[in-house]
C-alpha cells in the first residue's frame, strides 16, 4: 500500500486513498497526490519545451510516436475539411507505416494525398515537395531521418521554400509535419531550426519508456482531436497521461541531446569501422544507406537470400537485428535488407563480431 505524506496538514499522517476509479497519480484530481502528479507533469512539459525551443503549451503528450504522428495528420486534415472540400496532404514513399496508414485513412475520408519518391541516393528533393503543393494542401508530412536506411531528409531547407510559398500565397498553409523520432540522439530536434510547425517524438527512442510520445504543436496551427474523452492535454488528447513514463521521457531526451554531439562522432567511427569490415568479409554486400545517413543505422542487402532467415540465423548466434526494404523508387526496385542500428551501448568490438558472425550465416 503506498504511503502519501504530501501536504503540510497531512504530515506524518497516513493518507485513506479512496479515489481507485480515477487511479494512483492522476494529474487531474483535486487532493495532494494528483496535484503533486500534475506538478512532476508540468515540470516535465517544461523541460522538454527548454530541450526542443518550443512552449511548454506547445507540447502535447501522447501514447507514443504512432499515436503522434496520426494526430498530426487526422488531427489537421479534420480541422480544414469544413473549409476545403478536399483537404490534400503531402507524404514520401519512405515514410512510417503511422504515416503511411494514416495518409490512406484522410483519403477513405475524402481528403487527397501525394506521394513524394526519394532520389536515386535515396534522399529527399526539396522542389519535388514544393511541385506536389496544391491549393488544397494542408499538410506536408516528411520524417526527419528515415527509420530503415538512416537517410537524414532536408527538413529545415523543405521549410523555408514551403514558409516562401506560404508569403506569397498570404496563408499559413500548408503546415509541416517532421516525425524526428529517429533523429534526437545524434542530431538537433530544435523546433524553430527545423521550421516546423508539428513535430513527433518517442520517449523509446531516445532511451526512455515504451508507451510516452509527443506531439508539438506550434501556437496557430488548427487542429482537432481524435480521440475523445476528458478534456487533458489541451483538449487534443484525452485520458490520464502517464506522469512516471513522462518524467523519464523528459530525462532521456535531456540527456539525448546534450550528449548528441559526443554520440554522433563515437558512432560514426562505429559505423565507419563495420561497413568496412562488412565489405572486406562479404563483398557482395549491397548498403541502402546513402551517404547522408544518421550514423546509428545501416541498411545492407544480400540479392537472392531470404533477409528473414539471416536475422534469424544471427540471432541463434546472439546478434539481434531487423528486416525490412530499401527505399523504393522511380527507378530502383525495393529490395530485402537487414538492418543494424547502433546505440550508446554499442561499441567497436561488438560491430566486428557482428560482421564476423553475419559471414558465417550468409556464406
Amino acid at each position: 500500500m503506498k504511503m502519501c505524506y504530501l501536504s503540510t496538514m497531512n504530515l506524518f499522517k497516513k493518507i485513506i486513498f479512496l479515489d481507485h476509479a480515477a487511479g494512483r497519480e492522476n494529474p487531474s484530481a483535486i487532493y495532494d497526490e494528483g496535484v503533486e502528479a500534475k506538478h512532476a507533469l508540468e515540470e516535465a512539459r517544461t523541460r522538454i519545451a527548454r530541450v526542443l525551443h518550443v512552449q511548454a503549451r506547445d507540447i502535447i503528450f501522447t501514447s507514443g510516436g504512432t499515436e503522434s504522428d496520426n494526430l498530426a495528420l487526422l488531427g489537421v486534415f479534420e480541422a480544414h475539411r469544413e473549409k476545403i472540400l478536399k483537404p490534400h496532404i503531402v507524404i514520401s514513399n519512405v515514410e512510417h507505416p503511422a504515416v503511411r496508414e494514416c495518409a490512406k485513412e484522410v483519403v477513405r475520408r475524402g481528403g487527397e494525398v501525394s506521394v513524394v519518391d526519394m532520389r536515386e541516393d535515396g534522399t529527399l528533393d526539396p522542389q519535388k515537395v514544393l511541385h506536389a503543393i496544391k491549393e488544397s494542401t494542408v499538410l506536408i508530412s516528411l520524417m526527419y531521418v528515415n527509420n530503415e536506411t538512416g537517410a537524414v531528409h532536408p527538413i529545415s531547407k523543405i521549410s523555408r521554400l514551403v514558409e516562401e510559398y506560404r508569403k506569397k500565397r498570404g496563408s499559413k498553409l500548408p503546415y509541416i509535419h517532421t516525425d524526428a523520432s529517429q533523429a534526437a540522439t545524434v542530431l538537433s530536434v530544435d523546433v524553430l531550426k527545423l521550421g516546423v510547425d508539428l513535430m513527433t517524438l518517442d520517449a523509446s527512442k531516445v532511451g526512455g519508456p515504451k508507451g510516452a510520445g509527443l506531439l508539438v504543436v506550434r501556437p496557430g496551427v488548427k487542429i482537432k482531436p481524435i480521440l475523445f474523452g476528458g478534456g487533458q492535454e489541451r483538449g487534443l488528447r484525452p485520458g490520464t497521461e502517464n506522469v512516471e513514463a513522462i518524467k523519464e521521457f523528459a530525462q532521456a531526451l535531456e540527456e539525448a541531446q546534450g550528449q548528441r554531439e559526443e554520440q554522433f562522432e563515437r558512432l560514426s567511427s562505429i559505423k565507419k569501422t563495420f561497413i568496412e569490415e562488412v565489405k572486406r568479409l562479404l563483398p557482395q554486400a549491397i548498403f541502402n544507406s546513402p551517404a547522408l545517413s544518421v550514423p546509428s543505422i545501416v541498411s545492407m542487402s544480400f540479392p537472392g537470400l531470404l533477409h528473414e532467415f539471416l536475422a534469424v540465423k544471427l540471432n541463434e548466434r546472439g546478434v539481434c537485428v531487423s528486416t525490412g526494404s530499401s527505399c523504393k523508387n522511380i527507378n530502383t526496385e525495393e529490395r530485402e535488407a537487414l538492418r543494424f542500428s547502433f546505440g550508446p551501448e554499442t561499441s567497436k568490438k561488438d560491430v566486428l563480431e557482428a560482421a564476423r558472425l553475419l559471414r558465417e550465416v550468409v556464406i
